[in-house]
């Protein structure tokens, strides 16, 4: 699979400015802090003030991580490190990177999880990243570099307990990234594209297209695919997304995963509960029934952002979704788009 870069501005319709990790400040010395404290996770995002600090509490998170097993709380991990807390605070916070390069999970940044770091460079010709990769694959280690003035990151290699597959763990990364251009997967045109989805037949043949292409992503050595295959599925007038028509992704234990429409719900519990204005329990149904029975169609209303007024009633739509089996779990995801109908035509 082969991948091009898109302009941010024709990708994103919001995005904001980035800048990436800590920058340490001047502070009194403390005394070394060994690995086996370091691991404790005797640091959190608030306490760190120094390299020492910061090596702590990036080994303190890369045990936690490594501690995870559970399919559900990995999904959860892109808006936890994300959220105020022990694994971020202000400025302070976490990168995981995928073993290409590209940044998988951000503490601060969505915009830089659709892009591939690895060859930006410092005020002097650094390839920062390059050179934390270098220093995690020694068993992890620091890495000095100019960026209005000098700062000072740490990165450890860590294995995921779920999938057995090794990330990058960064912590004091402080650089704009905002001129890295997205990764953009050259997927083959689906045989129904979006923009083509106008009745029950082209929605089928475009969510199962979709799945298959996902599947495939999640399933690559590394997921080395999946940035930017889920860059392609939310790129606006692409294959993938054409208005109203978008693909979304729920793990096997509820937690959105992808969201071409709204990517502020990645990472967060899907809401199993929600009801339209019929009362139709239509997460549950859809989502839930997609995952015991393998595909499922659902009519339902929800809000049409074409529509003025629906807000309260919501508009007919036909939602179809069908599960994936997810690596190394027994858990099966589930993929779905849907398209606004006039149930009297459908």
């Amino acid at each position: 699979m082969t991948h091009r870069t898109v302009s941010r501005r024709v990708f994103l319709k919001t995005a904001g400015v980035a800048m990436v990790g800590v920058g340490l400040a001047a502070c009194q010395p403390i005394a070394p802090i060994s690995e086996g404290e370091a691991a404790m996770g005797k640091f959190s995002a608030a306490q760190v003030t120094d390299p020492e600090s910061l090596k702590a509490f990036v080994l303190g998170a890369k045990a936690h991580i490594e501690s995870i097993t559970d399919m559900n709380e990995g999904a959860m991990l892109r808006e936890g490190l994300k959220t105020e807390g022990d694994w971020k605070s202000g400025s302070t916070y976490l990168i995981i990177f995928l073993m290409n390069g590209d940044a998988f999970i951000h503490g601060n940044d969505r915009d830089a999880e659709s892009k591939n770091l690895l060859g930006v460079e410092d005020e002097r010709g650094t390839r920062v990243v390059e050179a934390l990769f270098a220093a995690a694959a020694q068993g992890g280690g620091f890495v000095e570099y100019h960026d209005d003035g000098l700062k000072t990151a740490y990165a450890v290699e860590y294995t995921s307990g779920i999938t057995g597959r090794q990330f990058v763990l960064v912590g004091g990364y402080s650089q704009d990234v905002s001129h890295v251009p997205v990764r953009m997967a050259d997927l083959p045109t689906p045989e129904v594209t979006a923009s083509e989805v106008v009745d029950r037949e082209t929605l089928i043949a475009f969510v199962e297209a979709a799945a298959k292409t996902y599947s495939e992503a999640v399933l690559s050595e590394g997921y080395s695919d999946l940035t930017g295959v889920r860059n392609a599925f939310r790129l606006e007038g692409g294959d993938w997304k054409a208005g109203s028509i978008y693909l979304y992704v729920v793990s096997g234990g509820g937690v959105t995963l992808f969201h071409g429409s709204e990517p502020f719900r990645e990472g967060r519990p899907t809401d199993m509960t929600r009801t339209d204005s019929k009362g139709v329990r239509f997460a549950e149904e859809l989502i839930g029934g997609a995952r015991r029975e393998g595909r499922k169609f659902l009519r339902y209303h929800y809000d049409n952002p074409a529509i003025e007024g629906d807000e309260e009633t919501g508009s007919p739509k036909l939602g179809y979704a069908v599960s994936f089996q997810a690596p190394n779990t027994e858990q099966k995801g589930v993929i779905g788009s849907g398209i606004y109908v006039d149930f009297d035509e459908e």
